[in-house]
């Protein structure tokens, strides 16, 4: 099941919309996509499937993640990533990716950039 899916199913539909209709911009994410290969994809593979780091996606991504703020993920994002120069990437580069993995578990785009005053919504369950 899709994370929009999974988003329904445990009634949390509206978690995924804000102002401007999603969590991200599709422009925000494609960039996103461009920045994770750069940074993240040698560890977490670049279908976000885990390797050295765990999996960014799917039932393990929501177990460690759902139904916390975003700001969780962010700060792991922030505090230990990339795992060869940990903090070292600012938030132009962070917010796109993050971006991105939201676009990959499901979660929609909007009219909206996800910007760091977004980060106190929280992300869905898996059912």
């Amino acid at each position: 099941m899709s994370l929009t899916g999974a988003i329904v199913a445990s009634g949390q539909e509206a978690t995924t919309t804000a102002p401007g209709g999603g969590w991200y911009t599709s422009a925000q994410a494609s960039s996103g996509q461009l920045l994770f290969n750069n940074y993240c994809a040698e560890c977490h593979r670049p279908d976000l499937t885990g390797a050295d780091g765990p999996a960014l996606k799917g039932a393990a991504f929501l177990k460690t993640f759902g139904g916390q703020p975003l700001s969780e993920l962010y700060g792991v994002e922030h505090t230990t990533m990339p795992a060869v120069n940990p903090g070292s990437l600012p938030a132009s580069t962070l917010l796109p990716i993050t971006a991105f993995i939201l676009q990959q578990n499901g979660l929609p785009p909007g009219d909206v950039p996800l910007g760091e005053t977004a980060l106190t919504r929280t992300l869905p369950t898996a059912p």
